[in-house]
C-alpha cells in the first residue's frame, strides 16, 4: 500500500473519530474557558513540544483566560490546573475523581508502564497494594530509620568518587541514588565503578521513558492502530513498542532474579524483597506479581526525583556560590569539623532543610507532574468537567510565579525562612511531590537522599565556576533539556574537596 493511501485511510478515520465524539452528548455547562480550537484538530496544533514550551504557553493562556483552562486535542479533553489552590481543591479534595491515569496506548497497553504504580489505573486491584508496601518501606519514622545507614554509606561514597573525578560527578549522581534503592529494595550492591548490568536495565528503560512519554503518537488518538500488523507501512511503532517493553520487563526481572537467587543460596542481604517472600507466608504467584512491581515502583520513583535535583542542586551552587558558603557555616556551627552530617541530625539544620526545598521549587523535578484522569464528570464553579479528562498542574509555573514567589528565578532558600520582617514564603514540598491520590510514590526516599546530599555537599565540598583560558569566570547560562524530566545542559565547573580535614573525613581517615 503506498503511502499516500496510507495518509488518506488514517485521514479518514480520524476524522470519522472526531464525528463520532462530537455525536457524543453536549454538556448543559460550559468548559473551562481556553484559547479557540481549530475545526477537527481543536487546540492540538497549539500545544508545543516539549514539557518546558508547554508550561509556558499555559501559563501565558492561564493570564488571558484564568487559572483553570480547558484545551481540546482532536476530541481529547485537557484540563490544566495553573494555581497551587485549585490544585488542592480538585486532587486533594476531590481524589475519588482526580486520582485516576490516562490510558495512553503506546506507552501504558503496548511498552507496558502501566504496570509500575506511576502509570497504574486508581481502580486497578494491585493499585492500592503497591501503596501499602510503600507505606510499610517508607512511610514511618521507624521504617525509614531502618534505612539510615544505607542512606548514609553510600551519600558518603558518592562525595569520595565526586572528589576523586569531579568530572564525572553527574554519572555518580544517578550512582548514588540508584545503590540506596537496590540495597533498600533488593539487598544488591552495585558495581562501585563502570557498567552495572542490573543499573543498566534501570536505566535504558528510564531514558525509553522518558522519550515515550514526551512523543505523540497517532495510536493514542487511534487506539484501533494497535491492531495493525507491525510489518503495515507506518506502523513502526509497534516495532518499537515491541522493543521497549521487553526494556521494561527487564528493569523489573533483573533484579528480582538476582535476590530470588541468593535467597535460595542463603546469601540475601535483609531488604524489601527478601521480608515479602519470608514474612506473607506462601509466596503466591499474585505475592510475586505485587513484589515484583512494588519494587520496581519504588526504585523509579524515587530515582528520577533524586537525579533530577541534585543535579540541579549542583548548578545552582556553581551560579549562586554563596549559598554554599551560608550551608557550610551552618553545618560548621550546628556539627563541628569532627564528624560528617547525618540524617540524625535534620532537625538542628533548618538552613540546608531550606537550600532542599529551595532547589524542588527553583528546579521541579516534572514540569508538568504527572498527568491525572478523571474518573467520572465533575462541575467546579460552573465549569463542566468531563470524564475521562486529562489532568495537568502546571507545576513549574506554580512554584515560579512572581506572584508567590519574590524573584523566582533566584535561587534563595531564606524565602523558606520566617523572620520578624518576613514571612516564610508557601513551602514548595507538596506542590514539587505531586497532589491526592497520586503523590510521587519515591518521595521520602528521595526526600532523605537529598537532604543527606546536600548536608555532606555544604560539610566537605567547594564548588566553584571554570574558568576561561584569560582567567574569567565562565558563568553556565543553567539551560534545560527537554524531556519530561528537568536535567541541567552539561556545562563547566571546579569540584574539589573542601580542605585537607574534609577529604580525611570522607575517607575515615580522621
Amino acid at each position: 500500500m503506498s503511502s499516500f493511501l496510507v495518509f488518506t485511510a488514517v485521514t479518514v478515520a480520524a476524522v470519522a473519530t472526531w464525528l463520532i465524539r462530537q455525536s457524543t452528548r453536549k454538556p448543559t455547562l460550559p468548559y473551562p474557558p481556553g484559547p479557540p480550537q481549530k475545526l477537527i484538530v481543536g487546540n492540538a496544533l497549539d500545544i508545543p513540544k516539549t514539557a518546558m514550551l508547554q508550561s509556558h504557553q499555559y501559563a501565558e493562556w492561564s493570564r488571558i483566560y484564568g487559572p483553570l483552562l480547558h484545551l481540546d486535542a482532536m476530541g481529547t479533553h485537557l484540563i490544566i490546573i495553573n494555581e497551587y489552590n485549585l490544585a488542592v481543591e480538585l486532587l486533594d479534595k476531590r481524589g475519588a475523581t482526580y486520582s485516576d491515569r490516562p490510558h495512553m496506548t503506546m506507552a501504558s497497553e503496548l511498552i507496558g508502564w502501566n504496570r509500575p504504580l506511576i502509570m497504574r489505573r486508581y481502580g486497578d486491584p494491585l493499585f492500592k497494594e503497591i501503596r501499602r508496601c510503600f507505606s510499610q518501606l517508607f512511610g514511618t519514622r521507624q521504617a525509614m530509620e531502618g534505612h539510615y545507614a544505607v542512606f548514609e554509606d553510600e551519600a558518603r561514597a558518592f562525595m569520595r568518587r565526586v572528589v576523586e573525578g569531579p568530572e564525572r560527578f553527574e554519572q555518580y549522581i544517578h550512582k548514588c541514588a540508584a545503590s540506596i534503592a537496590m540495597r533498600i529494595l533488593y539487598g544488591y550492591h552495585p558495581n562501585p565503578e563502570g557498567a552495572d548490568p542490573v543499573l543498566d536495565a534501570g536505566s535504558l528503560a528510564m531514558r525509553q521513558a522518558d522519550h515515550v512519554f514526551s512523543t505523540p503518537y497517532l495510536v493514542d488518538i487511534l487506539p484501533w492502530l494497535k491492531y495493525v500488523p507491525a510489518w503495515f507501512p507506518g506502523a513502526g511503532f509497534k516495532k518499537m513498542a515491541a522493543f521497549h517493553r521487553k526494556t521494561v520487563d527487564e528493569m523489573c526481572e533483573l533484579p528480582y532474579r538476582t535476590i530470588m537467587n541468593r535467597i535460595r543460596d542463603g546469601t540475601a542481604e535483609p531488604c524489601f524483597v527478601q521480608r515479602m517472600v519470608e514474612q506473607e507466608g506462601t509466596y503466591t504467584p499474585a505475592l510475586e506479581e505485587l513484589t515484583k512491581w512494588a519494587a520496581t515502583s519504588a526504585y523509579g520513583g524515587g530515582i528520577d526525583t533524586t537525579v533530577s535535583s541534585i543535579s540541579a542542586f549542583f548548578l545552582a551552587m556553581t551560579l549562586f556560590p554563596h549559598i554554599l558558603l551560608k550551608a557550610r557555616e551552618e553545618i560548621d556551627t550546628v556539627i563541628g569539623r569532627d564528624r560528617l552530617p547525618t540524617l540524625a541530625d535534620r532537625p538542628r539544620l533548618p538552613y540546608i532543610n531550606a537550600v532542599q526545598r529551595e532547589v524542588l521549587r527553583w528546579n521541579p523535578v516534572g514540569p508538568l507532574g504527572v498527568p491525572h484522569a478523571t474518573l467520572e464528570d465533575d462541575v467546579y464553579e460552573g465549569y463542566f468537567i468531563p470524564k475521562g479528562s486529562i489532568v495537568i498542574v502546571n507545576i513549574w509555573h506554580i512554584l515560579n510565579t512572581a506572584d508567590v514567589y519574590n524573584n523566582p528565578r533566584e535561587f534563595d532558600p531564606d524565602r523558606f525562612i520566617s523572620t520578624p520582617e518576613r514571612p516564610a514564603e508557601p513551602d514548595a514540598y507538596r506542590t514539587a511531590f505531586g497532589f491526592g491520590r497520586r503523590t510521587c510514590p519515591g518521595q521520602n526516599l528521595a526526600d532523605a537522599t537529598m537532604f543527606l546530599e546536600i548536608a555532606l555537599a555544604g560539610a566537605v565540598l567547594d564548588i566553584s565556576r571554570a574558568r576561561d583560558a584569560n582567567g574569567d569566570e565562565i558563568v553556565p547560562e543553567g539551560k534545560f533539556g527537554d524531556g519530561l524530566l528537568m536535567h541541567p545542559l552539561p556545562y563547566p565547573n571546579v569540584i574539589r574537596a573542601r580542605d585537607a580535614r574534609a577529604e580525611a573525613l570522607l575517607q575515615g581517615t580522621l
